[in-house]
């Protein structure tokens, strides 16, 4: 095959963080996906080739279904779009599985698409720059398992060395960064830590239930850290975590990959075979009320359902609008009817509707909201640069007041030598300069901290949009009750349902309901 002829050759440059980079930037080597465009557009400067799209790939991830970018290039390549395309290296286009790589290899070699690389060019319409590549490939694979294995001891190490390798700490606890040495530590949060020694004391020496201890911390308006109330699973999380204990653990809730219909499904189940190691912060409740609480669980534990497996997608998700209890499914096995979604409060009356119909408006609330967050995404990304020009003028000009203001410091010091100014004078004045420095200098720290935060905001907003679409086009093609409930929320934390009348008459509208979704979701 023949590619055709073109006009004029056009070439696309792929750019993408790895790990390392990552882990660079932290040290301030500056951010990797501007400086490997500089190389690349220098590059194809320099070879007088024409670039006509720069992918930026922002989520990272191991697979090609994960990155959305990659996804884009590949359709790209398949239909012939490029004569090249520039990386800085081969192992940026795919670390993943064998399956990845020959996705990768096919698009490039059955297109007849190029690889420029500063270093080599690769032709795939050459025997030997074929093999080449795919050799590089396959070394870029062993290279990301070697890498992450020695990631993952690291951390492992870390833990065992009483460190917290966590970002975000238990409650009770705020995460600080050592002084004399690598890693983080945990510190006791003061406000946080009396409610942890609340619930042990109300459930070891009280007879309280777990459901008991919730109602109480609720009605004395103790709230946890990130929602309004107390549920029984975040009580019992608490009840069973060493770290109240000075307590670290490794692997508790080990990453777990399986795939369903050619889809990879990654799951965090609990794991009963964790390692526990002594921790180098100060411990919130003593080995007696611990040890004591355990042993009260042991003796409460309900009967664990074996092969218990969800079958209901929306399990954990979706919440009663008039009560706020948990919403549960229903089937009709028996009569042969469609399984619906009810309130099973008895002093509740919010009206049950089929499950089927309830899943489908989530899915098609999530098309609507995803649109609408392109919208305005597309509409405020172009004014983000605005947006960072203003900021980065106002920290000039500070920069410029601050230097100012030092230099007077520095006249005033003359003036006091050669008697101008006398010692009172002298005083009164460097403490006003003093005063305007220090000002600045908090302004400059506010606009830093606002320019950072800004970007932050915008790299998150970025991430959404291709995670919200995979969500969207993975849904309908899963089999199971539970992966459908996995994926749902990994970008859905509640769903709220309020129905006032019965769909008696089959004519009657079945859709007069109304949902609340609350997406995981940065807003805009």
């Amino acid at each position: 095959m023949v590619r055709k002829t073109l006009q004029k050759d056009i070439y696309a440059i792929y750019l993408r963080k790895s790990r390392e980079d990552i882990e660079s930037e932290k040290y301030g080597e500056g951010e990797t996906l501007v400086r490997h465009e500089k190389i690349l557009t220098t590059l194809a400067e320099k070879r007088n080739l024409y670039i006509g799209k720069i992918y930026r790939e922002v989520v990272s991830g191991e697979t090609i279904s994960e990155r959305k970018e990659m996804q884009e290039l590949l359709k790209d390549v398949e239909n012939e779009k490029w004569t090249g395309v520039l990386v800085v290296e081969v192992e940026r286009l795919a670390r993943g599985d064998t399956t990845d790589q020959g996705r990768v290899s096919k698009a490039f070699k059955y297109s007849h698409t190029k690889i420029i690389t500063p270093v080599k060019t690769y032709d795939p319409d050459d025997e030997f720059d074929e093999e080449y590549f795919e050799f590089g490939l396959f070394m870029s694979r062993r290279e990301y398992k070697t890498i992450n294995r020695r990631l993952q001891k690291g951390r492992e190490i870390s833990v065992s060395e009483g460190k917290f390798v966590g970002n975000i700490p238990p409650f009770g606890y705020d995460r600080v960064k050592l002084k004399d040495s690598k890693g983080y530590s945990l510190c006791i949060n003061q406000h946080e830590s009396n409610i942890v020694k609340e619930i042990f004391r109300l459930y070891a020496f009280e007879n309280n239930t777990i459901g008991s201890v919730a109602k109480q911390l609720n009605y004395m308006n103790l709230k946890p850290r990130l929602s309004n109330q107390w549920t029984i699973s975040s009580i019992k999380d608490i009840l069973s975590n060493p770290t109240y204990i000075g307590k670290l653990t490794w692997n508790k809730r080990k990453q777990k990959k399986k795939t369903k219909n050619g889809h990879l499904i990654i799951s965090r189940p609990r794991n009963s075979e964790y390692l526990i190691y002594e921790g180098l912060h100060e411990p919130l409740i003593d080995n007696n009320t611990w040890e004591l609480v355990q042993e009260k669980r042991k003796q409460k534990a309900p009967k664990i359902q074996h092969n218990y497996q969800i079958q209901n997608p929306l399990a954990g998700l979706i919440f009663c609008g008039k009560c706020g209890k948990p919403m549960q499914r229903r089937p009709y096995t028996k009569y042969n009817k469609p399984e619906t979604i009810i309130c099973h409060n008895s002093k509740c009356d919010n009206v049950s509707s089929k499950l089927y119909i309830v899943e489908n408006k989530i899915i098609e609330a999530l098309k609507i909201w995803l649109k609408n967050y392109k919208l305005n995404f597309d509409t405020q990304n172009n004014s983000v640069p605005e947006n960072y020009k203003i900021i980065e003028y106002s920290i000039l000009n500070i920069k410029k007041d601050l230097d100012k203001e030092n230099t007077k410091l520095n006249k005033i010091y003359d003036f006091l030598e050669n008697g101008i100014y006398s010692k009172d004078e002298y005083i009164n004045r460097s403490m006003v300069i003093k005063e305007n420095i220090k000002n600045l200098q908090y302004k400059l720290q506010k606009y830093y901290s606002l320019l950072q935060t800004n970007s932050e905001v915008h790299n998150q907003k970025e991430k959404v949009i291709p995670k919200l679409e995979n969500v969207i086009d993975l849904y309908q093609k899963l089999i199971t009750a539970e992966d459908k409930n996995i994926l749902l929320k990994s970008v859905i934390s509640k769903v709220t349902y309020l129905k006032m009348e019965k769909a008696i008459r089959k004519d009657l509208n079945q859709n007069n309901f109304e949902l609340h979704i609350y997406p995981k979701m940065p807003k805009i």
